[in-house]
Order: structure tokens, then C-alpha cells, then sequence
């Protein structure tokens, strides 16, 4: 049997827990809001107060949870990838939607899970360049080009 990958996380901030699963099935690790920086108007950056190492061949994403729809925000560039070198402080930044410049709101979410990471395997790939693509049956039908 395969040993699962080891996912090594440093904490910022003193007494803070661990990112953790609220169920054991759960497929991410809730990140919290340690501290918040504007960006600009609207914009938002969050500490989450860790910083992560894995095992060779795997990296982490960063996602929303599915409870940001009970707020005025989202995560502003959709998936956050955290590369396998990358050491730093992983960093959650979300757009305010609501009414007014969400700096209230956003200081609310201080101290509460608001997105979570997922560890995915990376994988090797050849690029290699050709004059054309092989044809399909889909071709270049694009949006909505399936039908409903």
C-alpha cells in the first residue's frame, strides 16, 4: 500500500490551530482568516497564518468553501495554486460584492474559515509542439456547443 503524501504546515500566529477537516471525509483543510490587508477598493487579502511543504510530486490548491455564499464575497481568482517550493504564507484574497466597501464585512471574517486546501498529486508533462490537432467529434464546438 502507498503511503498518503506528507503535508507539513508552519503556523504564524500564536495558539492557532491547525487547518483541519470539519468531517473526516472532507476533501479539503479549512483555512482561517488570521489578518486582513485591503488591496484595493472592494479587494481583500487574508492571512490564513500558514505556510505548507509537501511530499515530492504534489502541490495545493487553494479553493473557496462552500459556506462563502452565505457572505458578499468570493475568492477573487477563483483556484489559488501553491506551487511545491512556494514557503510563504498562503494568502486567500476575495472580491466584496455586497453594498458599500465591505471593509466592515470584511474584518468580520477575521477568526472564521474562508476558503480550504486541497493537496493534489502534480503531474509530468512533454509539451510538444505540432502543425495541427488530430480531429474529433466535438471539433471546435465551444461554449454551449453540447447543447442543455
Amino acid at each position: 500500500m502507498e503511503r498518503p503524501p506528507v503535508l507539513k504546515i508552519q503556523t504564524h500566529y500564536e495558539g492557532m490551530a491547525l487547518p483541519g477537516r470539519a468531517f473526516p471525509s472532507d476533501a479539503g483543510l479549512d483555512l482561517t482568516a488570521m489578518a486582513l490587508e485591503r488591496v484595493r477598493e472592494r479587494v481583500f487579502s487574508f492571512d490564513t497564518g500558514v505556510s505548507v511543504q509537501l511530499s515530492p510530486g504534489f502541490y495545493c490548491e487553494v479553493a473557496a468553501r462552500s459556506g462563502i455564499v452565505k457572505t458578499d464575497f468570493m475568492v477573487a481568482n477563483g483556484v489559488g495554486i501553491i506551487d511545491p517550493d512556494y514557503r510563504g504564507r498562503i494568502r486567500v484574497v476575495l472580491r466584496f460584492f455586497g453594498e458599500g466597501d465591505g471593509a466592515a464585512e470584511a474584518e468580520a471574517l477575521i477568526g472564521t474559515r474562508v476558503a480550504q486546501l486541497l493537496v493534489r498529486r502534480r503531474e509530468e508533462v512533454r509539451v510538444e509542439h505540432v502543425p495541427a490537432l488530430e480531429e474529433s467529434p466535438r471539433g471546435e464546438g465551444g461554449f454551449g456547443s453540447s447543447g442543455r
